[in-house]
């Protein structure tokens, strides 16, 4: 990627190397709340918040649905000039910040289509860098005020560069802080449900195995705590120092669960923690595992564990929610955790602790330094010696041999071929991917693979392994199970139902091209994403699109003038070695005529 200064009219562009000054505010919105307009002509649901968990750290700023559609107007959400312009194949891809030098505070689109709006020469400048050759990317500082907007003006075009299907991508930058878009009253009109309490977890110095309840709402915004039999738990007897999590998420006027705007405890109505997700450092020295129980929360689909205490960077001294020594022994202590959102709406799960002073006492964890662990049969061995890790306790790996023993059921198509491991925690978590590897007591086929059955999102996932002579190595993020599965189940394809006929709106639309998009799918060892496709009998070219899992094809519209119908049949492949059944097409290209300029080439 190219970086340019650049100084009109003469359109010349030198190497920008300077670093944006830093000014000294010390508050997190420097800009007055009402000044602050919506980034679209509709309000639109949000689809990814604020300091949600990404795979590699927390998302800086809040993503906007378009509804599949590239092409919807993109709106200054405050008066300003545009102070750069960016593009990139991956990541933000095309990108633009404006700036309001009165409050010093900037907002940043990305994932666009193109600049076209009211500011049609940043759009011709667009073009001119692409046309230059600068398709790989570009990075450009412009001259102050040489592209002002004011608030509600169109300055681009939604689109789906970068990273990610079609969305809008907005941040709000000070210099100090990333300022959360739900922070700004516009964003929160119309949001009036609580966010949802999942579950809340317990672990501690004197207790022998973390505690995980369910909870339900009992009325709105109210919950209570539920055990694996469904039995209400009211009142729990716990010693030592404890860590409490707890899993929701908000919904946020849309369908997607997102992450909540903040969440608190309070224990006999006195609040002892809280945090709020409306802004975050600058510096980028937050990171995701001190929010998060990154072991037990997931980006896809959305699960999110939150820390109810202040988790430090890892290395880091030991921290707790509450430490019960400071209680008098046999006190009950009236718990309340909540998670509430941006628009005040909050809910509330309460329960009772009693600080237990009689029965034996318990392990303390303190002192466990164990980094490898091995199952009792051998097969199986955990390292996370190479990882850092938070907490004093260990790792534990279960064996099961009865399908009736473990919480799901294996698909159909996939046979069982070793025990089944379970890999948890009790009083420690652990940042990245630890290694771990595999040695079955049965030779493998060229079918088997390792599979893994992730807890928090109660699904089989996605986890890096290698297979070598004795067995498999793997690397691992999450808790969960991992077993040995024979793959003879074949992969899929399916036409993409979910999206409209077009992905762009008429204005942005190719008009030349029809595309057609089948989705790739698997339950197995997964689909390769090379296929045999053939458009009337003939080898067609077609593109992998990784943000929908599907292929697409592009067919010249002038191919209506002599074929009223084409046949397109593609075949899938999986790594086991199993082939789809042909899914098969059949296209009428009669309604291709009108949309067809005399500028379309003809491709017989």
């Amino acid at each position: 990627m190219k970086t340019f200064s650049m100084f009109f009219p003469f359109f010349l562009f030198c190497f920008y190397l300077g670093s944006v000054p830093l000014f000294s505010e010390d508050i997190p919105s420097p800009i007055p709340k009402d000044k602050v307009g919506l980034p679209l002509p509709y309000h639109s649901p949000v689809s990814g918040t604020f300091a949600e968990i990404r795979n590699h750290n927390l998302h800086l700023g809040s993503d906007f649905k378009s509804y599949g559609l590239n092409g919807h107007s993109i709106l200054a959400t405050f008066d300003g000039y545009v102070d750069e312009i960016f593009y990139s194949k991956v990541g933000y891809g095309l990108s633009l910040n404006i700036y309001n030098p009165n409050y010093r505070v900037k907002s940043k689109y990305a994932h666009l289509h193109s600049f076209a709006g009211k500011l049609p020469d940043l759009e011709n400048l667009r073009k001119a860098l692409l046309f230059m050759g600068e398709k790989e990317g570009f990075k450009i500082k412009l001259p102050t005020g040489m592209f002002s907007a004011k608030k509600g003006d169109p300055i681009g075009k939604t689109g789906e560069s970068g990273s990610g299907i079609s969305h809008l991508h907005l941040e709000f930058h000070s210099e100090k802080f990333r300022i959360n878009p739900l922070s700004f009253p516009a964003y929160q009109k119309g949001d009036v449900t609580p966010p949802t309490i999942l579950s809340f977890l317990i672990e501690g110095d004197q207790i022998a195995k973390p505690i995980l309840l369910n909870a339900k709402e009992i009325q709105k915004g109210k919950y209570k705590l539920y055990d694996t039999d469904d039995r209400l738990v009211e009142s729990l007897s716990l010693s030592g120092n404890l860590k409490l999590r707890i899993g929701g998420y908000d919904i946020i006027r849309s369908r997607n669960k997102n992450n909540v705007y903040g969440m608190d405890l309070s224990i006999d109505g006195k609040e002892i923690f809280s945090r709020k997700f409306d802004f975050l450092s600058a510096s980028g020295e937050i990171e995701k595992h001190q929010f998060y129980d990154v072991n037990r929360s997931s980006l896809s689909p959305p699960v999110y564990f939150y820390h109810l205490y202040d988790q430090k960077k890892m290395p880091a001294p030991e921290a707790y929610s509450i430490q019960l020594s400071s209680y008098k022994p046999g006190s009950k202590l009236e718990i309340e955790a909540a998670l509430f959102d941006a628009a005040g709406n909050r809910s509330v799960l309460s329960f009772s602790i009693l600080h237990e002073i009689n029965g034996a006492p318990k392990p303390s964890l303190s002192q466990i330094t164990q980094k490898k662990f091995l199952s009792k049969d051998k097969v199986l061995s955990f390292d996370i010696s190479s990882v850092q890790t938070s907490g004093s306790g260990t790792v534990e790996i279960e064996e099961y041999e009865n399908l009736d023993q473990i919480p799901f059921k294996i698909p159909k198509d996939l046979i069982l071929r070793s025990k089944i491991y379970r890999i948890t925690t009790n009083h420690l978590s652990w940042k990245g991917e630890a290694s771990g590897e595999f040695l079955p007591t049965q030779g493998s086929s060229s079918k088997d693979a390792l599979f893994f059955w992730d807890e928090s999102i109660k699904n089989f996932s996605y986890f890096k392994q290698k297979r070598k002579a004795s067995g498999f190595q793997f690397q691992l993020a999450k808790l969960g199970y991992i077993m040995v599965l024979e793959d003879k189940s074949p992969p899929y394809v399916l036409p993409m139902t979910s999206l409209a006929r077009h992905i762009e709106l008429p204005e942005i639309r190719e008009q030349c091209f029809e595309d057609r998009f089948y989705v790739l799918g698997d339950s197995g060892t997964g689909f390769k994403t090379n296929v045999e496709l053939l458009l009337d009998g003939q080898a067609y070219p077609y593109e992998y699109d990784p943000d929908r899992t599907a292929i697409r094809v592009s067919l010249p519209k002038s191919l209506y003038k002599e074929r009223p119908y084409l046949l397109l049949e593609v075949r899938a492949f999986d790594y086991a070695g199993n082939v789809s059944l042909p899914f098969i097409d059949v296209i009428a290209t009669k309604g291709w005529k009108l949309d067809t300029q005399t500028s379309c080439p003809l491709i017989e």
